[in-house]
This record gives structure tokens, sequence and C-alpha cells, in this order.
């Protein structure tokens, strides 16, 4: 470096090699003269590799280069660039960790992702974190491979109406088959999750007191696809079309089936929008699924949805991906 020479071929050679040098007053300088002979930014080796680089990519303390960073860019971040950023503070490069909870969380999966004070992202189990089903026949929790969502014994009586009775994780009228007695009122009896009259198990046909067909329409239990009815509210999949009741679709207007909300949700429709129904985030459009209802995506909701261009980032969340 700073050889003396004659000629350019005189600074690529057995005692010198420093690339983009050449012979200039006798001396071997760089022929860019916006470029200086320099280690690469970040090598600190006595024997690093020297060659003609800008200010921008030399090690600090380059001799004609401003000494030290100019901008936070420059500045190397932590592992995790969620969880800091490297600043350029009077030349000098700082590493700032924001150790602790990550501002963007997924609610309802029983862990928490925060930040070491080393600036990597860790989730810890956090049994607080419980996902809400919003059914009242089911038991909440966290378990070891995330939420727990199980339902209630069968027969037992609904906790939060106090009426009706849990029947594998759902809140019907009533359970009377299995458990010898009747939770309906007087004068009438239980069919199947239906408190119903008492004609409508009597296995006869009874047109004048309201059925469509026997044992159900009108005061009786929903019908099944096929069976006759007279209107919507006589059939299990509330479509009666020409006095039949018709199986469901993902374009009947109704809420049916395995359906979440009204059209979507089933294995076989649409993901429901926010506002509509749903079990679980895989059911909605935006991921997110919260005490039965599909809500609208957050930069917040530790999840890619609307028009983030990664995870609660980019443009629409007022911030740069990183």
């Amino acid at each position: 470096m700073g050889g003396k020479c004659e000629v350019d071929g005189d600074c690529q050679s057995q005692y010198q090699t420093v690339p983009g040098t050449g012979c200039s007053d006798g001396q071997c300088e760089c022929m860019d003269p916006l470029e200086h002979i320099c280690c690469s930014k970040g090598e600190t080796a006595l024997e690093c590799f020297l060659s003609c680089r800008p200010c921008s990519e030399c090690a600090v303390g380059t001799e004609g280069c401003p000494s030290g960073c100019q901008r936070d860019e420059e500045c190397p971040g932590p592992p995790d660039a969620r969880c800091g950023a490297g600043r350029c503070v009077q030349g000098d490069c700082q590493l700032e960790i924001l150790a602790g909870p990550l501002a963007s969380q997924v609610r309802g999966d029983c862990a928490q992702l925060q930040c070491t004070v080393s600036g990597e992202v860790e989730a810890i189990m956090d049994v607080g974190d419980l996902y809400d089903d919003g059914k009242q026949c089911t038991y909440d929790s966290c378990g070891a491979a995330g939420p727990l969502n199980e339902p209630l014994p069968d027969g037992l009586t609904c906790p939060v109406s106090s009426f009706g009775r849990c029947s594998q994780g759902r809140c019907v009228e009533c359970f009377a088959a299995d458990q010898g007695t009747n939770d309906c009122a007087t004068g009438k009896a239980c069919d199947g999750e239906w408190c119903v009259p008492a004609h409508c198990v009597n296995n006869v046909f009874d047109p004048g007191l309201g059925e469509t067909t026997k044992n159900c329409g009108g005061p009786c239990r929903p019908c099944d696809p096929g069976d006759t009815c007279a209107s919507a509210a006589d059939c299990l999949t509330e479509i009666c079309t020409m006095g039949t009741c018709k199986v469901p679709t993902c374009s009947d207007g109704v809420h049916n089936d395995a359906e979440t909300g009204i059209d979507c949700g089933a294995p076989s429709c649409p993901l429901c929008s926010p506002g509509q129904g749903c079990e679980t985030g895989a059911d909605c459009t935006s991921g997110v699924c919260w005490v039965g209802v599909c809500e609208d995506p957050s930069c917040y909701d530790g999840l890619r949805n609307g028009e983030e261009a990664g995870v609660d980032c980019g443009p629409s969340c007022g911030s740069v991906c990183p």
C-alpha cells in the first residue's frame, strides 16, 4: 500500500496486489478518485484483504473516509429485526434491543412471543392466553400442544343460559334420550334435541296439528331434506322449495349444514368474511376468529392478512417490513 511504482503493472506484482490501483506520481493509488485502499466493512484482521472501495464499503478508520457510521442503515441490527435495530450514534454503531413481549401477538394461542436480551424471538407458554370459542358447553384451557376447547359432559345443564343441556359441546333444548329424564316443560317431549308437543313423537302423521311430514315440521322438529314442507321453518336446512325440503348448498343464502356462517366456512364453501360466524381462524379470510365471529385484520394480530406486505407490517400498517 503506497509502494513506489513506475507503471500500473507495478501495483499488481509479487510485492503488492491491491485490485483497482494504478501508478500515479510514483505511488500506487486507487484509479477511481472516489475510492480508497481499505479493508471491507466489518473486517478487523491485520492482514485483511485490501482493495479499492468506496467509503461506504470501507472498514471504520480508513484514511480519507469519514470516521465511523453516517446513518442507522449502516449499522447491523439484532438477530431478529422485530427486536430492535442498529443505531448510528455520533459515528459509532450501537445495538438497540427492545427486550420483552412483541406488540404483535396471536390471541388465544396459549403462547406469548417475546424478545430476549440477545435480540432473538422466543415463544413462552401463557396459560392465561385462552382461546374463547364462544360456546358455553366447552371448557377452554391450554394444553402442551396449545389451545383446548373440550366438550363439557353430555347432559350437563348449559352453564351460561342455565337452560337446556350440553350435547357434544353444544347447548340444546333437551337431552332426555340417554338420561331417563325429560327436560322439557309439561306437555312436551324431547325429540332429539328439541322440546316438542307430545303428538310429534307418536309416529303418526298429524297434518291437522301442523305437521308437514310425520313427526316433523310446524311445531315439531325440523324436517330432513326430501320431506314435505310448507315454509323454510319446517326444514332442518331452512330451504323449502315447491313443498320439499332441499339439500344445502354454498349459495342458498342460509346458514346451514357444516357452514360456520352464511354460505361460508364449510370445507366445500368459501372462507367467511369479517362479521360472519366461525369455529377457528381457518374459517375466516382474515385468519382471525374470536368468540365465534370472524374479525377484521389488524396490524397487531400476529398474522399476515388484509393488505399487509408481511406479518403486521408494510404500507397499510405504516411501517417497513424487516
